[in-house]
């Protein structure tokens, strides 16, 4: 990994060259030969970096050409830093020009930097002289690290064999299952397939990640969002006390499914116990964990479901599958010797799926080369190793196989909770104020930063994820957000990587007293629980670069200690307790990246309009009213996410904006909006009617929009013309469609890329939502409250080619609905809310057997009962493998599979 940290200073160093010439007036040449030394360098470093791990002599040399470069990088961001602040003062503003000659003062800070880049230079020439000493000549050595992550196929008779004990309903006493077995062998994906399949069996269904660091307060609350709707405000007040009780009186009475995933130890078990009654009605937990001694103390009476390694068989199944993932027929692109060689790497791997799916995806990246497969076999040298350390030594394989850019990248991961779901727009944003992105010709930094995220995932080192273990008993509000995360084991092997290599420092808060105070030379600091000794945790950083804070609690309030911070670049403060933003931290210069997302704060300072360096403002789901004029004459930003208020926006030179929500049309749609050419996502709030002719005009100027959200009164109809909008993918209206004309099938169309659409109060008529059939891309349908005004929709064969989600909520004047034979072909989930004039399901759904989930949520009683076994619509949903039902009034509904109705009536 060191070759990635020294390829970043070393890019770092030549961006201050050319952002900050001005500042390094009179050193640039000192500056260019740290740089040019430190890249030269770079060409050692992977070879030294290979062999550190048996010789303690090399490890201290990668030790000392980490330390180096890192300091290089100290003094020039300090240098241009002191240099900033004694031109403002002599000059009253920071305005200053190419031509500007030193003045007296700069002479100052001129001689202490030439003695500190000459006390570098004499560094660098020992650190070389040692290189030779120790032989390290960038012999092209392959590195055997240290990486992990996780998809494996599961078994289905494992998985049947807890089915069948879970669906016993001569079961009533509530009863506890084990999935044991070590790290990488499937414990989870097996709990996740048995969760989806008998969810619908349960009134409450909960899926809890324990892990390591966990506490019960946490778990408590995590259990509460799921079987309560109490608000985050309201859960966050309430005492554990208060939490247990609220969780044992919600349950009490209900058939419930609990999966706690990830338990280290028996206190787990024994804190969480009493408040989950056990009232003999069938109820049951399941755990997954690594330790029998927490199996048989949960539940002695039944014994723990304990994985087996997979046989060299399933194994080379597999790995097969993930090195030829295009491939139906792996036979025909994978030779006999190839196939040989295939196996013996499959026996290295033990069985185990995790490691067999890393090198997988490793081997997805050789392509069929027979020559690259023995490099690879002959590379994995291990022998009569414990199964836990050979998984490790096949994920350090993998990491070691990364690209630089990537590495850098994937160790970044290291910096969030396990078990975390990292939402992805969140993460690039990240990655790219971090400099951890390269430029590419013809592309953006978001879109080359997805390509690196892509390719993590080809790699099978990172997972996409969706909110699937949100109980079904909650109506969802419509949402795009996609997120991500990696394995526990992987997450394990880039702590232990980014601490190894001085990249990233993880804290819990809070933590051991002796703990407390942290090594001043950290860079990134990412912090993890309550708000406790926070301050000491980062006065005693002065170089930090990063703070990042997760799950923070949000019980009293914290100050931002400013003066101890000035080189920070990335601040990340989610969900803290914090109520004010001081004023200086418009001396945070080098600033690209600002969360201040459910803050408490309520003002925005001015002074944030001198970070001419800031790429990413949120502070969504915060209590500011207005952001201050001079935040929008920063040139240099990206992605501004802020809460419902008009911007004071001026003439802009916003030319790298890329994101803009969620702010409120005004005035300055008319001057600014068409400026802003390279906008890719724009959310717009509070559209009145005056707004039509300035959105009608400017909107077709943003080619580039892939994402547009429209909120309001009033939305022009210039939103669906396709030649303006050849690049939009999602589509949210809100509010009654103005102008001439709607997208009929005899007119207009929608944009035609489209491929998640959502409606509400459009008051759209038939040939409108007719035309939406025809969209060839379209995979995700919300039909809101007052967007179809008709009384009955067809929806014609082959129509909807691609849709998998269909939500119809609250359509007042809907009374049939027709699908004729063919259309929607590809429906994975129907929602149905409140539609209380729909007499009948369509015939058609009988057909769709790709159709898994049905949801019928505040439906008139007659509707219901329709549904019902033997009843009209019966034949038409018996096929669907999870049901969802709820009568209008009721309080409850009922949530089943389709093959126990019998145990579930309506």
């Amino acid at each position: 990994m060191v070759e990635a940290v020294l390829s970043y200073v070393v890019n770092r160093v030549g961006d201050i060259l050319i952002d900050e010439a001005v500042f390094l007036y009179n050193v640039t040449d000192q500056v260019e030969w740290v740089k040019d030394e430190l890249r030269a360098m770079e060409c050692f470093v992977k070879d030294a970096d290979a062999r550190s791990k048996g010789d303690e002599r090399v490890k201290n040399w990668v030790r000392d050409v980490r330390e180096i470069a890192n300091r290089a990088e100290d003094l020039v961001d300090c240098f241009v830093l002191d240099a900033q602040r004694r031109r403002r003062r002599s000059e009253g503003f920071i305005r200053i020009t190419v031509c500007c000659l030193p003045r007296p003062s700069d002479f100052i800070i001129l001689r202490r930097f030439g003695k500190e880049i000459e006390a570098i230079k004499a560094k660098i020439h020992e650190i070389n002289e040692r290189r030779t000493t120790y032989g390290i000549q960038n012999l092209g050595g392959e590195a055997r690290r240290q990486i992990d992550e996780a998809v494996r196929e599961r078994r289905r008779v494992e998985k049947n064999r807890i089915l069948e004990h879970l669906l016993n309903e001569s079961r009533k006493k509530r009863s506890v299952i084990s999935i044991v077995g070590l790290g990488g062998l499937g414990k989870t994906t097996l709990a996740k397939r048995v969760f989806k399949e008998a969810r619908a069996e349960f009134n409450h269904s909960v899926w809890i990640d324990v892990s390591q660091q966990y506490s019960a307060v946490d778990l408590l609350r995590d259990f509460l969002r799921q079987v309560t709707e109490l608000e985050e405000e309201e859960l966050e007040k309430m005492t554990r006390d208060k939490r247990e009780e609220r969780l044992y009186q919600t349950i009490r009475g209900k058939k419930y499914l609990i999966v706690m995933d990830d338990v280290w130890d028996q206190q787990v078990w024994r804190l969480l116990n009493p408040h989950l009654p056990d009232d003999e009605n069938g109820s049951l937990v399941l755990i997954t964990t690594r330790s029998l001694d927490v199996a048989r103390a949960a539940d002695p009476s039944i014994p723990p479901h304990e994985l087996r390694l997979l046989t060299e068989e399933e194994s080379w199944e597999l790995l097969s599958k993930k090195a030829f993932p295009n491939q139906d027929d792996i036979e025909t692109v994978c030779s006999e010797s190839l196939r040989e060689v295939g196996k013996q790497i499959t026996r290295k791997c033990g069985g185990l799926p995790l490691a067999l799916v890393v090198l997988g995806g490793l081997l997805s990246t050789k392509g069929p080369s027979l020559r690259e497969w023995r490099r690879l076999a002959e590379t994995i040298v291990w022998e009569n190793i414990e199964e836990s350390r050979l998984c490790l030594d096949i994920l350090a394989l993998s990491y070691a196989e990364l690209p630089h850019h990537l590495k850098r990248c994937f160790l970044y991961f290291s910096s969030f909770p396990e078990d975390f779901d990292i939402r992805i727009n969140k993460l690039i944003r990240l990655w790219i104020a971090e400099g951890f992105i390269e430029h590419r010709a013809g592309e953006t930094l978001e879109q080359s930063a997805e390509c690196y995220l892509e390719e993590l995932v080809r790699r099978c080192m990172v997972t996409v994820v969706q909110d699937e273990y949100r109980s079904p008993m909650i109506r969802q509000k419509p949402k795009t957000r996609r997120s991500c995360r990696i394995h526990d084991l992987l997450h394990d092997f880039t702590i232990a990587e980014a601490k190894e290599v001085g990249f990233l420092v993880s804290r819990q808060i809070p933590d051991d007293r002796d703990a407390v105070r942290l090594d001043s030379s950290v860079r990134r600091l990412s912090l993890h629980g309550g708000a406790e000794d926070y301050v000491s945790h980062v006065k005693s950083t002065p170089r930090l670069r990063t703070l990042l804070w997760f799950n923070a609690h949000r019980r009293g309030l914290i100050s931002f200690p400013i003066p101890e911070l000035k080189l920070l670049r990335v601040v990340d403060l989610e969900g803290a307790p914090l109520a004010v933003l001081p004023e200086e931290v418009g001396d945070l210069k080098h600033l690209r990246f600002l969360c201040l997302r459910l803050t408490r704060i309520r003002k925005l300072p001015s002074s944030v309009g001198k970070l001419c360096h800031l790429q990413s403002l949120d502070t969504s789901g915060t209590e500011i009213q207005t952001i201050p004029r001079v935040v929008w004459m920063i040139e240099a930003l990206r992605h501004v996410h802020i809460p419902e208020v008009q911007p004071e926006m001026v003439e802009t030179g916003l030319r790298h904006l890329q994101v803009l929500k969620f702010v409120r049309a005004g005035s300055w749609i008319d001057s600014c909006l068409g400026t802003l050419t390279n906008l890719r996502e724009l959310g717009l709030t509070g559209i009145l009617r005056c707004h039509d002719d300035a959105l009608s005009s400017s909107l077709p100027k943003l080619s580039h929009l892939k994402k547009l959200i429209l909120e309001g009164v009033s939305i022009p109809d210039c939103v669906w013309t396709p030649s303006r909008y050849t690049s939009l993918e999602v589509l949210y209206l809100k509010g009654e469609v103005t102008g001439p004309q709607q997208p009929s099938s005899c007119g207009n169309q929608w944009p035609l890329n489209l491929t998640e659409l959502i409606l509400s109060g459009t008051r759209l008529d038939r040939g409108s939502i007719a035309a939406l059939e025809n969209l060839p891309e379209l995979t995700y349908l919300y039909l809101g409250p007052s967007s179809y005004t008709g009384n009955d929709m067809i929806c014609s064969s082959s129509g909807f080619p691609q849709l998998q989600f269909l939500v119809l909520d609250s359509l007042d004047e809907l009374e049939r609905w027709v699908i004729e034979a063919g259309a929607m072909s590809r429906l994975r989930s129907l929602k149905i809310y409140n539609c209380r004039r729909l007499a009948m399901l369509p015939d058609e759904l009988q057909h769709m057997t790709g159709l898994k989930d049905l949801t019928l949520w505040d439906m008139p009683p007659k509707f219901c009962s329709r549904a019902r076994m033997e009843e009209e619509d019966w034949p038409k949903i018996r096929h669907i493998s999870s049901i969802t039902i709820s009568v209008i009034g009721e309080s409850s509904s009922s949530h089943f599979s389709a093959r126990s109705w019998k145990s579930c009536p309506v």
